[in-house]
């Protein structure tokens, strides 16, 4: 068995397990036909390390790294912004970023701002988007809105959580033939007076998860074009606070914390 060494944190409750891949220690272990078993073994949170998703750091010139992420399935996504937060934590812990700049993801170059207790990223311009329009499921109509931000978004407004069934209700939106077939992530938005509060159902996790980073600016972002909510946005999520502003880009603003280090034996 060979030692793969890994860093677990979180941001906003959303777990990772961070990986430095520069020098190949997981990839020269873990072949492509492997690849994704392997991961879903390591996101076991019986049989495993335990996660919502993984995250590898590599090299790639121009940037201070390369950002490659794989949800709890296995599956390989274009990005995850709670998992970008971690990861230029990590990064500044390997000491391989200055306090701006910029990394690669699948879905394109992302910009940061570090502060030890607050990470800011620049996210990706949003793409496809609809407003309020109407899906039926189960013969009863709902009205939504979808974006892009690297990964597919479908929201939500709700005025309470009480009568809905998060998981059912987004497995079957998510699953849903007119978003096929990606799929979709779905947020379910309350905005009042008290604020905006996101609770999210994550596509390849395939489960609701206490933060979505990306659901969160999506949320965000409907809000204020809705005339529900003002730049900038404290959202609330079941792990935690975010902080989404709109200029004439979009910034998420949150914490990203280390957990603990460990030795996976693959």
């Amino acid at each position: 068995m060979k030692p793969i060494f890994f860093t677990k944190m979180e941001g906003t409750g959303n777990d990772f397990v961070l990986i430095d891949n520069r020098e190949e220690q997981f990839s020269s272990v873990v072949g492509k036909a492997e690849l994704k078993d392997t991961i879903v073994k390591i996101l076991d949170r019986h049989y495993g390390i335990g996660g919502d998703g993984l995250i590898l750091i590599e090299n790639f010139k121009g940037y201070f790294f390369n950002m490659r992420y794989f949800n709890r399935d296995g599956s390989e996504a274009d990005t995850c912004l709670n998992g970008a937060r971690c990861a230029v934590k990590f990064a500044q812990r390997l000491g391989i970023i200055e306090d701006k700049g910029k990394f690669l993801t699948p879905a394109g170059p992302i910009g940061f701002a570090y502060q030890p207790d607050n990470i800011s990223i620049e996210v990706l311009p949003p793409m496809d988007i609809k407003l309020n329009f109407n899906l039926t499921i189960a013969r009863k109509k709902y009205k939504l809105s979808y974006l892009k931000l690297g990964v597919p978004h479908t929201i939500m407004f709700v005025d309470s959580y009480d009568d809905i069934n998060i998981v059912e209700l987004g497995r079957a939106i998510r699953n849903h033939k007119d978003f096929q077939p990606d799929g979709t992530n779905v947020d379910f938005v309350k905005a009042d007076k008290k604020g905006v509060f996101v609770r999210t159902y994550e596509r390849g996790v395939e489960d609701e998860t206490l933060s979505c980073g990306s659901g969160v600016v999506a949320s965000a972002y409907i809000a204020v074009k809705l005339f529900m909510a003002e730049s900038p946005v404290k959202v609330m999520t079941r792990g935690g606070e975010l902080t989404v502003t709109l200029k004439e880009k979009l910034y998420l603003e949150g914490p990203a914390n280390i957990i603990y280090d460990g030795t996976y034996y693959i």
